[in-house]
């Protein structure tokens, strides 16, 4: 038996583990469809550009490629690695869907325009892609409490290391505020404080 296959056993041998799944699926999706409608309300409602001191200092650049499109291959090569080797998928799932929900309740009370910048949401992203919820930053905070989270060290590794190229990315696009990018570290962190006190729940 491989070690795909001897993940998926110990999943569907035991029914708290195949219910842990579930609902991991089912927040995360509901954490998504949450997310989308926050932020279009945002969208909507969103004041003024303000100033930003680092913001203002650095040159816009078209990153549209690697705002959306590289995080979109980043996102899917982490979940097809979890449909194959799934042992911490359920833990990942619900962790995933606290931080998707702590930040709608950021950016619903959040309401500056976005900075000037050169992105257009592409259409196929539509759905998962808005102008005005800023903080605070997604593109760097997940991935960064992604990273926290897996004991995989190699994933870890990719994560952080993916994580702090984003700074970079988000800033030289003007894709968020400076607040919204180092803060999320912050928040990330604090969460992932308590998700692993939960993880023996899901992984052990």
């Amino acid at each position: 038996m491989t070690k795909k296959q001897s993940q998926w056993k110990e999943i569907f041998s035991s029914n708290k583990k195949i219910a842990l799944f579930v609902v991991g699926l089912a927040a995360l999706l509901s954490a998504l469809a949450i997310n989308n409608k926050v932020s279009t309300y945002v969208d909507h409602v969103h004041g003024p550009a303000v100033g930003d001191l680092i913001l203002d200092n650095i040159p816009i650049y078209d990153l549209n490629f690697l705002f959306f499109w590289v995080v979109l291959i980043f996102w899917v090569s982490n979940i097809i690695y979890r449909l194959i080797f799934p042992k911490e998928f359920s833990f990942i799932l619900v962790s995933m869907s606290l931080f998707v929900i702590v930040r709608c309740f950021f950016i619903a009370l959040t309401h500056l325009g976005p900075p000037e910048n050169l992105l257009v949401t592409p259409d196929e992203l539509s759905y998962y892609s808005f102008n005005a919820d800023m903080f605070f930053s997604g593109h760097v905070g997940a991935p960064f409490f992604y990273a926290l989270l897996t004991g995989i060290k190699s994933i870890k590794w990719i994560a952080i290391l993916y994580s702090i190229a984003m700074v970079v990315i988000v800033l030289m696009s003007h894709g968020h505020y400076s607040i919204d990018i180092f803060a999320s570290f912050l928040i990330a962190h604090s969460l992932s404080v308590l998700m692993l006190k939960l993880k023996p729940q899901f992984v052990d």
